[in-house]
């Protein structure tokens, strides 16, 4: 699967699902007489895949309407969707930046040059004073001195002005960057941290030595139902829903993430094993307890429910231990009725 909103994209899927991915993406390459080319073929691997739920949207509704998807419109739904306007964004910063320091160079450069015709006027003015006897004369000479005195000081002024104003600019465009940096790890759709932000704080924990480090996997029941009887717009807003409740369930110094698709992920720290069962138990029970409305109508579409995976890190874990630990523990989950937490 696609890490969802990861910049750069990255994919995780097992060989037979990158597979038939491959089967489903090449005929409607095909059928929009588009080159298979790694743009054409990265947007519609990503449709077939069905994880990039906004790309997915986002070409469903240009097909309600017959649009032909043409290399153009491939190329923009590559950047919007795959990703994520950040080489755009990125662009326009170091646009940003290179305006910034060409400007302040160049009112340097101005302050420079009327400096050095103020002193190179000063030191005229010197020479005249000591061979000035007429009192004419010395007022004269005493006004160009007080008059390169003013443009100095004018010139310092604007440059002073200027440098706040760079300052400003650089501290916006510094804003900016941090915003494309924290975008890069935050999936659109939830607010989640993303799979290349869960990959690397799982990476991180299996690294260090801390202790009570849990792995929840959260997987939604019966998504796919939901989806096909309501649609994917009701579908968004249900694992936004459920992203909600994890948000406001995550304790501090923990993460949690949309692993993909209708999957979430939480990363859990400085908890017992009880205590982990019991917050996934919390998050369980408000989902299973919510009723969620169809749009614009009172009418709920019934209870939807959630299953726990939990597996508790053990030393010399790698990532993808404690991950097959946890979706075996989902697994069980699902076959054991669903609607439940299992530990493992």
């Amino acid at each position: 699967m696609a890490k969802n909103s990861s910049f750069p994209p990255v994919y995780t899927d097992l060989t037979d699902q990158a597979s038939e991915n491959l089967r489903l993406a090449l005929p409607l390459i095909n059928k929009h007489k588009a080159a298979a080319t790694p743009v054409n073929y990265a947007v519609w691997y990503e449709y077939v895949s069905g994880e990039n739920l906004a790309l997915t949207n986002a070409i469903d509704n240009l097909l309600g309407k017959q649009q032909f998807i043409s290399e153009e419109i491939s190329q923009a739904l590559y950047e919007k969707y795959v990703l994520m306007e950040m080489p755009k964004r990125l662009e326009d910063t170091n646009t940003g930046l290179k305006l910034v320091v060409d400007n302040t160079l160049t009112n340097i450069n101005e302050v420079e040059s009327t400096t050095n015709q103020c002193l190179s006027g000063f030191s005229d003015s010197q020479m005249a004073l000591e061979e000035c006897n007429d009192l004419n004369d010395l007022k004269s000479l005493l006004g160009g001195i007080l008059a390169d005195t003013h443009k100095m000081s004018q010139t310092s002024g604007a440059l002073k002005e200027n440098l706040e104003h760079s300052a400003s600019e650089i501290t916006r465009l510094k804003e900016e960057l941090n915003a494309v940096k924290e975008s890069a790890r935050i999936d659109a759709l939830t607010g989640l941290a993303n799979r290349g932000a869960f990959d690397n704080e799982l990476l991180k924990s299996c690294q260090t030595d801390t202790k009570d480090t849990a792995l929840l996997l959260f997987d939604l029941d019966h998504f796919k139902n939901i989806n096909d009887t309501y649609g994917h717009l009701l579908g968004d807003k249900v694992i936004q829903y459920f992203a909600g409740l994890m948000l406001k369930n995550t304790p501090e110094n923990s993460l949690s993430a949309r692993y993909g698709g209708e999957e979430m992920a939480m990363i859990l720290v400085q908890k017992s094993k009880q205590e982990t069962f019991d917050l996934a138990e919390k998050i369980r029970l408000n989902f299973a307890n919510s009723r969620l409305k169809k749009r614009g109508s009172e009418d709920t579409i019934g209870q939807v429910t959630v299953s726990v995976g939990i597996s508790i890190k053990k030393p010399n874990d790698t990532p993808q231990d404690i991950i097959e630990r946890a979706d075996n523990a989902l697994y069980r989950a699902k076959e054991s009725g669903r609607n439940q937490v299992i530990i493992n």
